[in-house]
């Protein structure tokens, strides 16, 4: 079996297939990161994890290179992304049954596989309090103008994450997250992935979003976090994060059930159900 994951549009879109490229590897297939939207007539799928990654040989597999998060990704429900999805992809690899139904309205054959990103990241022993911060881009949803991130610094070791399609950052993601005791974010998947993962998270809200609750699923997510909208609260939520590391733990691991299946054995399915489709 090939493989070509089209990589084109940003570069850190392969940090999401790296595992189930070295599954698909260990198996004895083929793996090709592709960085152009060249054909390979002898492909058996493209792996797109966006909806604007073309068909590159075989059948498209739209995988989602990050959780939803609504308000945010509201372009999801928009017209142009439907027509792009359809066009461009035959399958829908998915994370969860919730997330499942959440995609019928796309109308495409879809398969609950989990996220293989996360492989290799659960159940981590952490020995010291690091601060996770992970912004998200969007200027009007972004946390960056509102929290002082020299104060972070004074409760531990501290790691600066911007989204990786506008920042150089010094730290990979999976080091962050393997280092992380507290995650801080607003309206970025890493938010939803930390609670994912059963870590201590942080939600800074916007005042446009303030307390704004749907029915989406990454809306659902929010009550596993201790939400906040300034500094003093911001910096209360670390505090009792440090006195007490299994507050809301209850909530993370139902929500993590809701959010993602098949925790650490995704890639394994991922490529089980290629080979089934095959």
């Amino acid at each position: 079996m090939k493989v070509i994951f089209n990589c084109k549009h940003f570069s850190f879109h392969k940090d999401y297939c790296e595992n189930i490229i070295s599954e698909l590897e260990s198996r004895g297939h083929v793996a090709v990161v592709s960085n152009d939207e060249s054909l390979y007539p002898d492909a058996d799928f493209t792996v797109q994890p966006d909806e604007a990654c073309k068909r590159q040989g075989g059948k498209g597999v739209w995988i989602n290179h990050a959780f939803p998060f609504i308000p945010q990704n509201n372009f999801y429900l928009q017209p142009k992304f439907k027509h792009d999805l359809k066009i461009n992809s035959d399958y829908i690899f998915t994370f969860s049954k919730a997330w499942k139904d959440n995609h019928a309205m796309y109308d495409l054959e879809t398969f609950v596989v989990g996220m293989p990103k996360l492989d290799g990241l659960f159940n981590i022993k952490k020995d010291r309090t690091t601060i996770l911060y992970s912004p998200t881009w969007n200027d009007d949803l972004t946390s960056l103008k509102n929290v002082d991130q020299e104060k972070l610094k004074s409760y531990g070791d501290f790691i600066f994450r911007g989204h990786p399609a506008f920042h150089d950052n010094e730290v990979s993601y999976r080091d962050a997250i393997k280092k992380a005791t507290i995650v801080i974010s607003d309206y970025s998947s890493v938010g939803l992935e930390s609670i994912v993962l059963n870590i201590p998270t942080i939600l800074f809200e916007s005042d446009g979003w303030k307390s704004v609750r749907t029915e989406h699923i990454s809306n659902i997510a929010m009550k596993a976090a201790i939400c906040v909208s300034t500094q003093e609260d911001l910096e209360k939520a670390i505090q009792k994060y440090i006195s007490e590391p299994d507050y809301l733990e209850k909530e993370r691991l139902l929500v993590s059930d809701l959010l993602c299946e098949h925790k650490d054995n995704s890639a394994k399915i991922f490529v089980d159900q290629l080979e089934k489709l095959l």
